[in-house]
Formats: structure tokens, C-alpha cells, sequence
């Protein structure tokens, strides 16, 4: 839970409710894909997939519990199964997709 509300802080601490689970569905679905890892770790910390596991402000953020509440709210109901954005594996800038806040799902 700690590592998924960090990563949704990270990547979404800004965006409305829905936008965080997003990010957190996300990285579910990868989970379920054969295309990445299978588990949380491996999906987050994979090679230039999420700027903030590469920069370190995933760990800093981990270190220093910077984390919201809405973020491990988020995190808790992402990984019960909510669901915003269907099948999208993708989420960022961009111009196609789902529009939840700033990130376009895909």
C-alpha cells in the first residue's frame, strides 16, 4: 500500500480523486498485462517507465512519508479494483486517450 500511494503521490498528488486512482489502475493493469512485470515492484521500478522511481523522488517520497491521505485512498481503492480508465496501460501528456485533470489515459 505504501508503495502504491507513493507512486500515485508522485505521479498524480495534484489531480482530482479520480485521476489518482487512474494512475493506481494503471499500474494494475500492467500487472495483469503480459507485456510488463507481474508485481507492484517490478511494474513501478521497471526501466524508464516512471520518471519518479528513475529521479528517486519515489524513494524520497517513501523515505520521508510525504504521502496524502487521498493518495492512500486511492492507492487502497485501486488495488480493491476501482477502475476509471478500462484497459489504458499508458497514462501522461498527450492529446488521445481518456482526459481525467492533466493525464490522458491510453
Amino acid at each position: 500500500l505504501d508503495l502504491m500511494a507513493a507512486i500515485i503521490e508522485c505521479e498524480a498528488g495534484g489531480e482530482s480523486y479520480e485521476g489518482k486512482i487512474g494512475v493506481g489502475a494503471v499500474i494494475m493493469n500492467r500487472i495483469r498485462s503480459s507485456q510488463f512485470p507481474n508485481t507492484l515492484s517490478e511494474v513501478i521500478y521497471q526501466s524508464g517507465q516512471f520518471g519518479p522511481a528513475i529521479t528517486g523522488k519515489l524513494d524520497a517520497v517513501l523515505a520521508d512519508g510525504r504521502t496524502t491521505a487521498s493518495c492512500y485512498q486511492a492507492a487502497a481503492d485501486a488495488l480493491a479494483g476501482a477502475n476509471p480508465i478500462g484497459e489504458a496501460l499508458y497514462f501522461g501528456n498527450g492529446d488521445y486517450g481518456q482526459l481525467i485533470g492533466n493525464h490522458w489515459f491510453h
